[in-house]
């Protein structure tokens, strides 16, 4: 037993940790037992179809029974001109619930608890999935990039990203969103897709299109994931050249994968049908992008949502993003093309804040993707001699530290979901709810124009 345990690896080692504090303070908050959690706000949407389908058996919600009727306000849809009800997200989420849900439902029939879709049961199933996919990310995070770094640099990456950024927030406070999910999809994708180019199968082509399709299904802007698929090893004319080629004589697997993709839709195409009476359905209404103002500042450095002053620790993934041109030049292009296209798109998003939440979420989808920029930043730490080493990697540490802090603050309210500002940002600065009231912070507090930020007056 021993020497088995002496054979584990650095890297296995962090995903057992990061496994145990997520289960130990998912378990400790209990959410499941609360009424305003976990299937609450945007997890209300996403989770619909479920409940709405497998027991009120009306998922156009145009006619409730008496149990329904207690739930159908909360459900978030638009209402069209002619009257039907439309589900304002796609069904993306609930295909990723939906093993826990039936497990949920089967044990809460079986036990004759309250099966309406809501209970305290549905709620712990929706808990478990998110440690699940946490889980499952991590194992394909670790398997990618141990083909480009050793086990001692991924490890230290896997820490980082786990426990220093606000992933760590998506996984026990703000269960169900889906960030987390897509940190896990991106993960097993980039995974295939380094398999893929190694070996181009079809069963291998299936499976990449059906997690591409879902991905995109959960949130359309993943669909960018196909700068990375396409650029992936490509960092020359001649390499460009040769992905042509390439191309060009797997064209039966490109099309495995684009059949794929489209299948996995096939039941959204099928539902907006049904509830709008069309097989394609925007159903964010005035919603939109304004591509001509991105919002790249505020996304990067508002007091508002800052993505690095909220997750400080990924500058460094950043300045490892450039150090691939040097270190690992064959995945830089298509890492970074990826990136930057993404983060443009999500700060031309109406709402570049993106509602409640805590720090620039949109950003931890594509956390596997700038994982490789912590480890070929980290990489170069190791490196160096101890008098660099030992201060950098304790600041890393220390900024861990400070993002477990103001994940407390966030829990605790003091970091506010949407109104921060530099004054309420520095009034509660290294204090927790038991040094400092709310009451203090509100008047400092800026709430955001939601109307206006539709009509494009973003810069709030």
């Amino acid at each position: 037993m021993l020497q088995y345990v002496k054979k584990i690896k650095s890297a296995t080692w962090v995903i057992l940790l990061l496994t145990f504090i997520t289960t130990y303070n998912v378990f400790n908050l209990k959410h499941w037992n609360k009424e305003d959690r976990v299937i609450a706000w945007d997890v209300m949407s996403y989770y619909s179809y479920l409940p709405a389908t497998f027991i009120y058996g009306d998922v156009t919600l145009n006619q409730p029974n008496e149990n329904f009727e207690k739930y159908h306000p909360t459900f978030w849809y638009h209402q069209i001109k002619e009257g039907k009800k439309v589900f304002k997200t796609s069904m993306g989420m609930a295909i990723l619930y939906a093993p826990f849900f039936f497990v949920s439902h089967a044990y809460t029939v079986a036990t004759s608890g309250i099966g309406n879709g809501f209970s305290p049961p549905y709620k712990f199933a929706i808990c478990m999935s998110s440690l699940f996919y946490f889980c499952i990310g991590l194992i394909f995070l670790k398997k990618i990039l141990e083909n480009y770094f050793s086990n001692k640099v991924v490890a230290l990456t896997l820490l980082f990203i786990g426990l220093g950024t606000n992933l760590y927030y998506y996984v026990v406070i703000a269960v169900g969103y889906p960030h987390n999910y897509l940190f896990c999809l991106l993960a097993i994708t980039i995974y295939l897709i380094h398999k893929w180019y190694t070996i181009p199968s079809y069963k291998t082509s299936a499976i990449l299109g059906l997690l591409l399709g879902l991905m995109v299904l959960v949130r359309p802007t993943m669909i960018f994931v196909i700068l990375f698929f396409s650029l992936f090893q490509v960092y020359s004319l001649d390499s460009l050249k040769e992905r042509l080629l390439f191309f060009q004589s797997h064209y039966l697997q490109i099309f495995t994968i684009a059949l794929s993709a489209i299948m996995i839709w096939i039941p959204q195409f099928i539902y907006w049908k049904i509830a709008s009476g069309n097989y394609l359905f925007y159903s964010y209404t005035e919603e939109g992008f304004f591509f001509n103002d991105p919002q790249i500042f505020n996304a990067l450095f508002s007091f508002r949502k800052g993505w690095l002053l909220y997750t400080p620790i990924m500058v460094f993934a950043l300045i490892g993003l450039v150090m691939l041109f040097k270190n690992k030049q064959k995945i830089a292009l298509g890492i970074t093309t990826t990136v930057v296209v993404y983060f443009y798109v999500a700060s031309c998003w109406w709402d570049w804040w993106f509602g409640g939440s805590f720090g620039y979420r949109a950003m931890i989808d594509i956390f596997p993707l700038l994982a490789f920029g912590m480890a070929c930043f980290i990489e170069q730490t190791l490196n160096y001699s101890l008098q660099y080493k030992i201060p950098i990697l304790s600041f890393l540490f220390l900024l861990l530290g400070f993002n477990l802090f103001q994940t407390r603050q966030a829990h605790e309210g003091l970091i506010h979901h949407d109104s921060m500002t530099k004054a309420a940002y520095f009034k509660i600065l290294f204090k927790l709810q038991s040094q400092i009231t709310r009451e203090e912070i509100n008047p400092l507090l800026k709430a955001p124009d939601y109307e206006a930020a539709k009509r494009g007056e973003r810069n709030q």
